[in-house]
């Protein structure tokens, strides 16, 4: 999402290449991509829509076992999982992208996950993404990064990908995304041409980028990859047009009123007009990356705020899922990834997780409806 989230870590706790290397894999990258070439561009994506769910790896213990959790994920129908992998910086301003003791899953967790995926008939979205260790403000994060060194920043991140990379390509993952939600960093084509040729050097797969839902339309190199790729937590409802996650600024403002179903089903479908001729101008299949809402009252007006703690209303979150189902069932799409199949969910959650809620049964009746497509 466009925030590490509050609940997300609680979920988590709980639970230099040399530059001529690096020229190397640059033109390497480039052959490789005019061999292969970009994949279906145009509305449709290779082999049908994705049917995704997210899924955070949380555990530093190389042993623990997702396939508990994989199982429960196909059997709402879907084919593909998205595993996520966290990596830090410091804070807003660090070059350095490395492991958290504790909140990264080290390779050998992220290859036994990959494994139990395929093993549970999913395919794999390897998903990296960036969070802070330090925030001197509470609007910090990943989309307002301020690097001391733009290009050591980039050389680090690469270094990771690249290494990333390689583990997907020698576990077979089908997809994998450069990066997500770096809004000061996605608007400046030349390092990203550098970065897309080193990952494709060592990955033959797909590739995506997930960009924010508010800042999309500025990422400059949607060319290069194989999906538009973006985050879905536009609001739909009164309350949250100008308001802020817990990560960005102040909370949002409440709803001034509730949203009815038909009000939710307008919102996604006037934003799906924007995003099918968005899509249709980088002829590559529009992808979800994240599509997810708190179950709480006027979640649907700040899908974005991790930190919101209102009280718990899983109607409001099935509501929200069923406009999404709704608005695009009959539509040309890439896929989406549902965010995230995490904790125990249940009637007492607040938190984004659809397990064990209604919310997951519009989950199975979408799917259902792109099985048939």
């Amino acid at each position: 999402m466009a925030s590490s989230r509050g609940e997300r870590v609680a979920y988590t706790a709980a639970v230099s290449s040399p530059r001529c290397a690096l020229a190397c894999a640059v033109i390497l990258g480039w052959s490789a991509l005019g061999a292969r070439g970009l994949a279906a561009p145009g509305g449709r994506a290779p082999g049908g829509p994705h049917r995704g769910v997210a899924l955070g790896l949380f555990s530093e213990d190389a042993g623990w076992s997702y396939r508990p959790l994989l199982d429960e994920i196909a059997a709402t129908g879907a084919d593909h999982v998205e595993l996520v992998v966290a990596w830090y910086l410091a804070d807003v301003a660090g070059v350095e992208v490395h492991d958290h003791p504790r909140l990264t899953a080290p390779p050998e967790a992220i290859e036994r996950a990959v494994a139990d995926a395929h093993a549970a008939g999913l395919k794999v979205f390897l998903f990296p993404i960036l969070r802070l260790e330090r925030q001197a403000a509470p609007d910090e994060w990943r989309g307002t990064l301020r690097p001391r060194d733009r290009a050591a920043l980039f050389a680090s991140y690469t270094r990771r990908l690249v290494e990333l990379g390689r583990l997907a390509a020698r576990t077979r993952v089908e997809l994998f995304s450069v990066g997500s939600e770096l809004s000061t960093l996605d608007g400046d084509r030349a390092p990203w041409e550098t970065l897309v040729a080193a990952v494709r050097a060592v990955y033959p797969g797909q590739l995506t980028y997930s960009g924010n839902w508010d800042h999309f339309r500025k990422v400059a190199f949607y060319d290069l990859l194989d999906y538009v790729g973006l985050c879905g937590y536009f609001a739909l409802a009164d309350g949250g047009e100008h308001g802020w996650g817990s990560e960005r600024g102040t909370h949002p403002r409440a709803a001034s009123r509730p949203a009815g179903d038909d009000d939710l089903l307008r919102a996604w479908r006037d934003l799906r007009v924007e995003l099918d001729r968005f899509a249709a101008r980088w002829r590559r299949p529009l992808l979800f990356t994240e599509v997810g809402y708190l179950s709480q009252r006027g979640a649907t007006a700040w899908p974005w705020a991790e930190g919101r703690r209102d009280p718990v209303d899983l109607e409001e979150q099935r509501r929200a899922y069923a406009a999404f189902r709704r608005a695009f069932a009959d539509r040309e799409l890439g896929g989406v990834y549902f965010w995230n199949w995490y904790g125990w969910g249940g009637p007492t959650s607040g938190g984004y997780t659809p397990r064990g809620k209604p919310a997951a049964d519009e989950i199975k009746r979408f799917f259902a409806t792109l099985r048939g497509r």
